[in-house]
């Protein structure tokens, strides 16, 4: 889930995913030289990571006409003769969001035809649904400038600038009902001289992926206001770690270079050890903005499959508003989340629903077990973590009303799969009691085994075997992946964080 960087909130990806994608764009652009530096390390990476699909894509097109423009349009190809009544629908509901946006409010102009190119009639259909006919290819707009007023969450809507786009895939992208995991193909036209980047694509060139989700999960960025650098650090010849920023303050970008690589080593080194990450590569996205309102927040962040963003004022710029340490942790603790539950999750996250936020009982697990690891891989000694985790977990805990603690943390996280951050304490009570739960379990791993094994034996052993197995883990066999890892039985630790708190 989404996480303030005073503290944290985040979002999702599923494994085993691909896509294609062609950046187009006329005149010079800046982004031509990072796509010389790593492209062959990367295309040799997606190419071990994801074999070509037989299956016919999806295509879609994201047109940005013109510096300033207001709005985006999208068209969407689906290939093959067209018989049966089809339906577009928008998402609402994102992936590791916890809650609903109504993204489908700011489309406009739907246009549908058949595989002819003649026109069919277009009509709006309850939810965020328009019905469209035996259509094979739709068309529609996006109104940028109304969806950032009218998203408070600056981390959850899409926003335009003189000389700069962001776009957030599932904010723009639409799909056919019943076409979602069919693989995708993407081109992205920008005005003439300005970059376009996309999390799908760090290098460039033309990618493939299984379904719908690789592409909503992803973000586009246009523009020169839009700052690209390879980062060099500790693990990049396992995993290109690109670094996209837009800043409405100065900024130092070596620093920001700098604790991105130093994020991505600890977690990289946590849940894979000398092993490569199961993703070929991942960006670090963020931006520092001048608040549009002051009933807009900022300082979240959202992962997605291969990357992290997070919308802050334009004031965290300055490392005296947002210290090293805090950056770093915000960055790593939404790097963890590309492990767990991207890639380990419970039952409810996927497959995902797009028209309504899904009713998820293990939030406490995505968000603290991964919260927890970003901690444990940081910190430098026992006693910096006992500060950590009191500073991020025991605290809430002390704070939280009694009613909430009285809730059974399966429960509490079904009222966090709508709630999360409308009432974030009920977010930070969720993932705390995640987190500490977490820590008891990796207090009792490292006492048993004399040190010879800790938790991330254990989440090394359930993210193998979410990858192997390819569902999602039942709660009630938690305790029994990890100890096939450790050989210690964590059960009554977990039954007792699962129960209320008073």
């Amino acid at each position: 889930m989404r996480h303030p960087n005073r503290d944290g909130r985040s979002r999702q990806r599923m494994p085993s995913v691909g896509f294609a994608l062609r950046l187009r764009y006329d005149g010079p652009s800046a982004m031509r030289a990072l796509f010389l530096i790593f492209p062959l390390v990367c295309l040799l990476a997606i190419a071990r990571a994801w074999p070509s699909d037989p299956r016919p894509p999806v295509r879609y097109r994201l047109i940005y006409s013109a510096p300033g423009s207001a709005s985006v349009h999208v068209r969407i190809d689906l290939l093959g003769s067209a018989t049966a009544a089809r339906t577009l629908l928008i998402p609402r509901a994102v992936p590791m969001g916890y809650g609903e946006e109504p993204y489908d409010q700011f489309v406009s102009n739907v246009s549908a035809f058949d595989a002819a190119g003649q026109p069919l009639p277009v009509t709006r259909a309850d939810g965020p649904r328009w019905h469209v006919g035996a259509a094979a290819r739709v068309e529609y707009d996006v109104d940028l400038v109304q969806m950032e007023r009218s998203i408070q969450d600056a981390t959850d809507s899409s926003r335009v600038r003189a000389n700069y786009v962001s776009l957030l895939g599932y904010s723009v992208f639409g799909f056919f009902e019943g076409a979602q995991e069919l693989p995708v193909e993407l081109e992205v036209e920008a005005p003439k001289d300005w970059p376009a980047f996309s999390t799908l694509a760090p290098a460039g060139g033309v990618l493939r992926a299984e379904n719908f989700y690789a592409l909503a999960d992803s973000q586009t960025i246009l523009g020169p206001g839009l700052h690209l650098a390879q980062v060099q650090y500790a693990r990049e010849n396992d995993t290109p770690l690109t670094l996209a920023s837009y800043s409405e303050a100065p900024v130092d970008q070596a620093r920001l270079q700098r604790l991105s690589g130093e994020a991505m080593a600890a977690m990289s080194e946590y849940f894979d050890g000398p092993a490569s990450p199961p993703f070929p590569y991942y960006t670090v996205f963020l931006e520092f903005l001048k608040p549009l309102s002051q009933h807009h927040s900022y300082g979240f962040g959202m992962e997605h499959l291969e990357s992290f963003h997070a919308a802050m004022e334009a004031a965290n710029a300055d490392p005296a508003s947002l210290s090293d340490a805090r950056l770093r942790y915000h960055i790593a603790h939404h790097i963890a989340h590309a492990w767990i539950p991207k890639r380990c999750y419970g039952e409810g996250y996927y497959p995902f629903s797009w028209d309504r936020a899904p009713r998820i009982d293990t939030i406490w697990f995505s968000e603290g077990f991964a919260q927890y690891a970003a901690i444990a891989a940081l910190a430098p000694d026992q006693q910096q973590r006992e500060e950590m985790l009191d500073r991020r977990f025991r605290g809430v805990l002390r704070e939280s009303p009694p009613g909430l603690r009285r809730m059974p943390l399966r429960e509490l996280s079904l009222l966090a799969s709508t709630q999360y951050a409308a009432d974030f304490r009920i977010g930070q009570l969720t993932f705390s009691r995640g987190g500490l739960m977490a820590a008891e379990m990796d207090n009792r791993i490292r006492a048993e085994t004399h040190g010879q094994k800790t938790l991330r034996d254990a989440l090394r052993h359930l993210i193998a075997w979410s990858a192997q197995n390819r569902r999602a883990f039942r709660i009630e066999d938690l305790s029994a992946r990890f100890r096939e890892a450790t050989g210690v039985d964590t059960r009554d630790i977990l039954d007792r964080w699962l129960a209320p708190l008073d």
